[in-house]
């Protein structure tokens, strides 16, 4: 509630609802409707989180005290590229899944590394085969892995 007071705008309170240390700067402005690198600064200026350091870059920090442990460092380069895989599994359970994939557009949101997405991505497969058949799932997983 008091965060609520501070942060007017609800682009800033949604990202700072979704900021976990793990996702970097890039991923959220990638997945995040209408924010911008400015609502990390104008987040960051308020104390609400901090910038940490991490192999991988610049990623967002939690919302604790200075000093808090950074993220998990990132695999080494993947062969998918995180940003698109996202919107394109989000974009594949909403059409062939609706209503029915709400979890798992939820662990897609959950998910901060390439792994953890490929895990859903093999869950959404599995569940457009059982209620879609084969070739759906089969035509799902090109449309995710090429």
């Amino acid at each position: 509630m008091q965060a609520k007071a501070l942060i007017k705008e609800r682009a800033q309170r949604n990202l700072l609802l979704l900021i976990d240390g793990q996702k970097t700067e890039e991923m959220l402005l990638a997945n995040v409707a209408g924010i911008t690198p400015g609502d990390f600064a104008a987040l960051e200026g308020m104390g609400l989180i901090e910038a940490v350091a991490s192999s991988a870059g610049r990623t967002a920090g939690a919302r604790s005290a200075p000093g808090a442990a950074p993220a998990a460092p990132a695999e080494p380069a993947a062969p998918l590229d995180y940003a698109h895989f996202t919107e394109t599994l989000t974009q594949l359970i909403s059409k062939e899944l609706g209503l029915r994939g709400f979890t798992l557009t939820l662990a897609v949101e959950k998910a901060g590394t390439i792994e953890e997405l490929k895990d859903v991505a093999n869950r959404a497969i599995e569940q457009i085969r059982e209620r879609k058949g084969l070739p759906a799932a089969e035509q799902a997983r090109r449309a995710l892995y090429g």
